[in-house]
């Protein structure tokens, strides 16, 4: 294991200032790359759920005693499917279904909004999230060396000994991503290469996971079958 707590110091100089002149559609990142991505979270869908008799509508208590009942005989927790029952499907085949035009757009809101809310059998789950990250880790270079920031301003910190939050920072490989999504249950805000080659930004909400890179490293991303990954324009 690489990884490892480091002060703050100029390690994050080059980001902010670089950050500065950046284009506002780049979503967090420098404009200094050559390419620009977005990569899109894992999605799972439960098949054996229909949503024909789902009842979206929330007016009387009738609906609300309806929707329980359709919960409770799916395994339905807080509007999530059983992380069991569920099996990838991605971004592009949910818009086929729904009509709806696939684009660097699209996201869990465009779902949702098409809803009205939240559709009870899509979801996630540990083990996509996980192989997610894997795969990430595995083409952007498992061995490369980076460095890892949780901000507070983004809803991802520590604790300091006086129980305040705090920003904090780490140093390892990309390989070292897995390890910290499954201690802190989210990607850090920023994980970068310590030569700067590449930078992945997530913000909240987590589906907006953006990077900067090289050419070759876009081009890697883009064709990988198990990732989603969607171009951005930099300019």
């Amino acid at each position: 294991m690489s990884l490892r707590p480091i002060p703050i110091t100029e390690q994050l100089d080059w980001l902010v200032v670089n950050r500065e002149n950046a284009a506002s559609n780049l979503l967090g990142l420098p404009q200094i790359f050559e390419a620009y991505l977005r990569i899109l979270p894992p999605l799972g869908i439960d098949p054996s759920i229909s949503l024909t008799d789902y009842p979206f509508a929330k007016r009387t208590v009738a609906d609300l005693n309806i929707r329980a009942a359709f919960w409770n005989q799916h395994g339905i927790i807080n509007g999530q499917p059983n992380p069991e029952r569920l099996e990838s499907i991605t971004y592009r085949e949910v818009a086929d279904v729904l009509g709806l035009k696939y684009n660097a757009e699209f996201d869990s809101d465009s779902i949702r909004s098409f809803y009205g809310e939240w559709p009870p059998h899509l979801g996630s789950s540990a083990t996509l999230n996980e192989a997610f990250v894997q795969q990430l880790a595995q083409t952007i270079g498992p061995e490369s060396d980076a460095y890892f920031y949780g901000s507070v301003d983004e809803g991802n910190y520590d604790w300091d000994k006086d129980g305040f939050p705090i920003d904090w920072l780490e140093s390892g490989t990309a390989a070292d991503l897995l390890e910290v999504y499954r201690r802190d249950g989210q990607l850090p805000t920023y994980t970068f290469a310590t030569n700067h080659a590449w930078c992945l930004y997530q913000s909240e909400p987590i589906d907006s996971l953006v990077i900067g890179c090289a050419a070759h490293m876009a081009q890697a991303l883009l064709t990988n079958p198990k990732l989603e990954v969607l171009p951005l324009p930099s300019l």
